[in-house]
């Protein structure tokens, strides 16, 4: 055996973790992750070099808005899918697309409601955005749930192609209408239709990857239980934006989607590991599943302070390079909420890979409405009484909360 495999398997030996899997199949998702974060950075950057913060702010705000929405969409889903697509049940990815598009018609509805309202209100442009969002929202939400499938069948190599592919074609096509045309219309339009061009033909692609017609209903209802506990989250996790464009207006919207986004994207570097760790733990007994996860926690919580101490000594040089001087102010809230990744990398691991994948509706319920609200309420007293900042602090005391609820449903506290 060559030393390079004998170091893998001591790894292996004092870590009890299949290096091996992970090694193989997470880079990928890595990889992957790496790619949409940077297309997310660049268009973030296109937006603040060339057009102004009223209308990156309303960018922002706009995506939100249909963010909430698409709660409709059955965004709980792909889990359940993941599940039942790793325990032979393949038919319930049609199964699951045709309830996604049923539930969606609400969606579309409620965005027409909110363009009409706007309308109404005299902020035509807004209104027209809404209400042209709400003929794409069904098809820009749904198809993507093919990566879920393909994370059930353990071929996270090729979920990640297309993502990457979906990524870079995005932004090439957002990022050219940014640089001609500057409409807040036609930026719109544009990313809702690239989303549903782009995923939709991935979708396609793999039903072919079915093997059986199998179907899990159980599946299907789970799925709709974790969408529902998902609303609040989803609500809590798009409210900042919301509260910040009502009470404080478009410009300091842009400056806080510029704080807030890198610390966001980078708090999902953990999500390659709950991907990969879901199906293989989906199969394992609820103690063993536990105690494997427990094992590595204290890792996680390494990983996210040596992020969160790099981020926070570096954000002050790149976002002034990146943005621009005019968003200068971002750097303290972003410092903020880089410090707010130490309890946010943790909690992914149980959140997103141990509780669901041990069906344990009860626990996901409280953690996931819990802590939700409890953001929520933090959010609405802070903002109102300290503006921005309170928003931000918010976000922090909320991601600690959410840590230590987290650890207290899995009584290792």
């Amino acid at each position: 055996m060559d030393p390079l495999n004998k170091f893998v398997d001591k790894l292996q030996k004092y870590f009890q973790l299949d290096i091996r899997y992970y090694i193989k199949n997470t880079i990928h998702l890595v990889v992957s992750r790496g790619v949409v974060l940077g297309c997310a950075l660049i268009l973030s950057i296109l937006f603040a070099r060339f057009l102004s913060e009223e209308i990156y702010g309303q960018y922002n705000f706009i995506l939100a808005i249909l963010g909430i929405l698409s709660i409709f969409t059955l965004n709980g889903m792909a889990i359940a899918i993941t599940q039942a697509v790793a325990n032979k049940h393949d038919g319930v990815l049609i199964t699951g697309i045709k309830e996604k598009f049923k539930w969606s018609i609400l969606g579309s509805i409620a965005a027409l409601g909110v363009g009409i309202y706007y309308f109404l209100s005299g902020s035509f442009l807004l209104g027209k955005c809404f209400m042209i969002s709400s003929l794409f929202l069904p098809f820009a939400y749904n198809f993507q749930i093919y990566s879920a499938f393909l994370a059930g069948k353990k071929q996270f190599n090729k979920a990640a192609k297309y993502r990457n592919i979906t990524a870079v074609l995005s932004l090439l096509m957002v990022g050219l209408v940014i640089y001609f045309s500057g409409n807040l219309i036609h930026i719109v339009i544009t990313f809702l239709f690239a989303s549903f061009l782009l995923e939709g033909y991935f979708f396609r692609l793999t039903l072919k990857e079915m093997k059986s017609q199998d179907k899990d209903q159980d599946a299907i209802s789970f799925g709709k239980h974790l969408s529902l506990m998902n609303s609040v989250s989803v609500i809590a996790n798009q409210a900042d934006k919301i509260i910040v464009g009502i009470l404080l207006g478009f410009p300091d919207l842009a400056i806080y989607s510029i704080a807030s986004a890198i610390p966001k994207n980078i708090s999902t570097t953990v999500t390659p590991i709950s991907r990969v760790s879901f199906p293989k733990l989906s199969v394992m007994s609820k103690k063993d599943a536990y105690s494997a996860v427990k094992k590595k926690y204290f890792y996680l919580v390494i990983l996210a302070v040596v992020i969160s101490v790099i981020m926070v000594l570096l954000c002050p040089y790149f976002i002034p390079l990146l943005y621009s001087q005019k968003y200068l102010s971002s750097v303290p809230y972003a410092q903020i909420l880089f410090i707010g990744l130490i309890f946010v990398i943790p909690t992914q691991i149980l959140g997103k890979a141990l509780f669901p994948s041990q069906r344990e509706i009860g626990k996901l319920y409280r953690f996931r409405i819990v802590y939700s609200v409890v953001e929520l309420i933090l959010l609405f007293v802070l903002a109102l009484k300290f503006g921005l900042l309170g928003v931000v602090l918010a976000r922090l005391l909320g991601d600690i909360f959410a840590m230590f609820y987290s650890l207290k449903l899995t009584a290792w506290i």
